[in-house]
């Protein structure tokens, strides 16, 4: 009984510390947050050319971003990636994709910018 006692107990510690409220996230994890969404972009944009997407059709639809850092990384990523030779960029699809990706990603952490004034963003 008394076993269960203190099972049940810790039980309550542990549940109660799992819904516990979040601490606000620092402005390196929320910088680090963004560069994710960042270099989930660049995959995207990067599978949408293999998919056939004109460079026209891309550039139209990011005009349409609104926030500045961001619209900075998405228009620089359209012109590397619409850069590449279409047989390089369908030699190893996923390949291309990963690697696209984690150079904006790493790019984006590199990057300074004001803790005081983060992007406008939905996460990606």
């Amino acid at each position: 009984m008394q076993k269960f006692v203190i099972l049940g107990a810790i039980s309550t510690v542990l549940f109660m510390a799992g819904c516990a409220e979040k601490k606000p996230a620092t402005p390196e994890e929320i910088w680090k947050g963004y560069c994710t969404s960042v270099g989930n972009a660049a995959r995207s944009i990067t599978l949408d050319r293999q998919n056939g997407i004109t460079q026209k059709e891309a550039v139209e639809y990011a005009n349409k971003v609104t926030d500045p850092t961001t619209k900075k990384f998405v228009l620089e990523y359209l012109d590397k990636i619409y850069a590449l030779p279409d047989a390089e960029l369908k030699a190893d699809k996923d390949a291309v994709q990963a690697k696209f990706k984690q150079e904006a990603y790493e790019q984006c952490l590199n990057t300074p910018h004001d803790p005081k004034k983060m992007p406008d963003y939905k996460p990606f």
